[in-house]
């Protein structure tokens, strides 16, 4: 299983459990739908999950991502295993993922003070 808890700095927003195979979803909402909410309105797909996770990635035309992916010694730029290093923190926003048995804190792993 793969779960995490989609936070907004401190707020759990949503819990997400995927199966090992990668084929089912749950998608449990927290907070109502809102700003913070990146599960609004009713479609809760593997694939809705899969694109929040790709859009937390760098962009798979970036000239310099063979070196950034090198860095974080990943050799693609897979959703699953990015969002596991990076907890899905992004500069522009307060949207991270914290993974099951994790006790971190938007203090913890934000990028900008």
């Amino acid at each position: 299983m793969y779960n995490f808890t989609v936070m907004h700095e401190n707020i759990a927003v949503a819990n997400v459990t995927i199966s090992d195979n990668h084929k089912c979803v749950q998608i449990k909402k927290l907070v109502a739908d809102s700003i913070i909410q990146p599960f609004s309105g009713n479609e809760l797909s593997l694939e809705r999950v899969y694109r929040f996770l790709k859009s937390r990635c760098y962009e798979d035309e970036r000239a310099d991502l063979k070196e950034i992916l090198n860095q974080a010694n990943l050799t693609s730029n897979d959703p699953w295993e990015w969002n596991r290093i990076t907890h899905g923190v992004m500069w522009d926003d307060m949207i991270w993922i914290r993974f099951e048995g994790e006790t971190l804190r938007w203090e913890d792993v934000q990028w900008r003070k």
